[in-house]
């Protein structure tokens, strides 16, 4: 089993230097003839590239709803799925410290600001309780 990529340009790539990368997992095999042929097994989905870079929360997502395929496949082994995961990794690399702190940062800013041009803004000590309060729980929207 292997990924296999396919990359698209943007239809505007004179304007947008954009690419979009497809993961597809494939197996090859032998048909009734022999010869070596390759199946496609499920579709991981895809991401941008903008400028050479893939977007930090884009490879999150991407890794994220990849493992989610990954682990609705009942005919992969434990082993093959992380070995998948870690191709995956190779290429579209996961958040770092220091990416997830810049993340958490900025949305906090963008809520704080929300919140003061709609009236009641939070407390420090209110987004310090909400903080705390999530430690351990992931709770849902």
């Amino acid at each position: 089993m292997y990924i296999r990529w396919v990359v698209r340009r943007h239809k505007n790539a004179e304007i947008a230097n954009t690419n979009f990368y497809d993961a597809y997992l494939v197996e090859s095999y032998r048909d009734e003839r022999g010869q070596p042929r390759q199946r496609t097994i499920a579709y991981l989905g895809n991401i941008r590239q903008i400028e050479g870079e893939f977007p930090t929360i884009e490879r999150e997502l991407f890794l994220l709803r990849a493992d989610r395929i990954l682990e609705s496949l009942p005919e992969l082994t434990e082993t093959e799925r992380q070995e998948v995961r870690d191709a995956l990794r190779r290429k579209v690399p996961p958040l770092n410290r220091d990416e997830v702190i810049r993340g958490f940062t900025a949305n906090l800013s963008w809520y704080r600001q929300w919140w003061e041009q709609h009236g009641n803004p939070l407390s420090d000590e209110e987004v310090l309780s909400i903080v705390r309060a999530t430690r351990g729980k992931v709770e849902p929207i």
